[in-house]
């Protein structure tokens, strides 16, 4: 008899403890399913595909209500992919995205405003314009209202990387003006038999020359361009005049001139912060290589805006409202400084800028100091429907002025007119 018990019990206490699992389990399972899904679709690859992940399943783990998942997609094909995804209602809840790609999806409201959740008194996030540089608030802000559509990151942006070894040979110093490195292209030319200086980006470098020279660019309001035309074609002549007596160079299919100039066939060149590795590699320890903020010259102190921005492209409250969590998350001190380190670049916000752990970062990666030297010149240019147009044409007329297909007067015509249908189209 009591055999009997003790048996029942056993099975009582068995069938009970499996009701508690299963009660367990399908509470567990319910709050999985509860959480809402906020997709972010992307392009990144390797070790920033990895610091990706880390915030993500850092994110995941701090709350139950949200959850993040990474969807890396080809970069050849993003462009396209998304614009049909999105007007289709397929796309994504996050991406990033350059304020001259934003203003498409601006235009036919398909970016959510961020602004009323970073200013709400509730889960707002407080202090955050002053925490910016003020060009970068200033490029967020440009579409008018309050709105806020873009969210940055980090900042990365054109630093001068040069063959110290070679400069130190003939006496020089990095150059701090265009004239400067005019002079140094031309006597290393001479010497050498190489170019002096390349820039990856011909179309940054003469926004450079021409907003530190007192040019306009566009006018937002009247969406006209308004460059100055002696400037211009002056800029224009100057660079493409050192390309054609041999002392500058156009990067041409090597696309990026790290190789070039790891491979000593060219003296110095401009490019991103971000690609200081790809640098050292291409050199490989041949030579000594130097880092500096790009020349400034003229009335105006200038660098390119170069930030990487999130967007929210979520159609429903719930799915917005996680999407501003997460970007809310990523900005948090200790993982903002993270993201910057695993990407070469600064933090956007001051407070992760001034933490201990980034500062001896950037005292040991002297492409990311150099660009603090100049983070404080970072500026805005309008992005309005048709401004990617603009600087498809500033590369036209560069290169082609530069390989002597036209001269200067012909070709800044052309740039003018292509330019200004496009601003007119939209």
């Amino acid at each position: 008899m009591e055999k009997m018990t003790m048996a029942k019990r056993s099975k009582t206490l068995a069938v009970t403890a499996l009701v508690v699992l299963a009660a367990f389990l399908v509470g567990f399972t319910g709050t999985m399913e509860a959480r809402t899904k906020i997709v972010y679709w992307n392009t990144y690859t390797d070790h920033h595909q990895e610091a990706l992940e880390k915030v993500i399943a850092g994110f995941n783990a701090s709350q139950d209500k949200y959850e993040v998942v990474s969807q890396q997609q080809p970069y050849s094909e993003f462009d396209a992919k998304l614009m049909q995804a999105v007007r289709i209602g397929m796309g994504p809840d996050i991406v990033n995205m350059f304020p001259s790609d934003a203003i498409n999806y601006i235009s036919a409201g398909l970016l959510v405003d961020l602004a009323p959740y970073i200013n709400s008194p509730e889960y707002g996030i407080p202090g955050y314009q002053t925490s910016l540089p003020t060009g970068t608030f200033a490029e967020i802000t440009q579409w008018g209202g309050d709105s806020i559509y873009l969210f940055p990151l980090t900042l990365v942006g054109e630093v001068l990387f040069y063959n110290k070894t070679l400069f130190d040979k003939y006496g020089f110093e990095a150059p701090a003006t265009w004239s400067e490195l005019e002079e140094i292209s031309r006597v290393i030319y001479e010497n050498e038999g190489i170019p002096g200086f390349g820039t990856d980006s011909v179309t940054d470098t003469y926004q450079c020359l021409i907003v530190q020279a007192g040019s306009g660019y566009i006018d937002a309001e009247t969406k006209s361009l308004v460059i100055d035309e002696t400037i211009a074609k002056e800029k224009l002549n100057w660079f493409a005049d050192g390309v054609k007596a041999g002392y500058f160079r156009l990067v041409g299919e090597d696309y990026y001139f790290s190789n070039p100039f790891g491979s000593q066939a060219v003296a110095s060149y401009i490019g991103s912060s971000a690609g200081v590795s790809y640098v050292e590699a291409a050199a490989g320890g041949a030579f000594e290589i130097g880092y500096a903020p790009i020349p400034q010259e003229g009335p105006v102190q200038y660098i390119s805006q170069w930030s990487s921005n999130l967007v929210c492209l979520s159609k429903d409250e719930e799915h917005a409202r996680g999407a501003y969590e997460f970007m809310k998350y990523f900005i948090s001190q200790e993982v903002l400084v993270d993201w910057a380190i695993a990407f070469g670049s600064v933090p956007a916000h001051q407070y992760a800028a001034d933490t201990p752990r980034f500062k001896q970062y950037a005292e040991e990666n002297l492409a990311v100091k150099a660009l603090l030297d100049e983070i404080q010149y970072v500026g805005m240019l309008a992005s309005i429907p048709g401004s990617a147009n603009v600087r498809t044409e500033i590369d036209r007329m560069v290169q082609s002025v530069a390989l002597g297909v036209m001269d200067a007067d012909t070709a800044y015509t052309a740039f003018v007119r292509a330019s200004q249908a496009a601003l007119n189209e939209q």
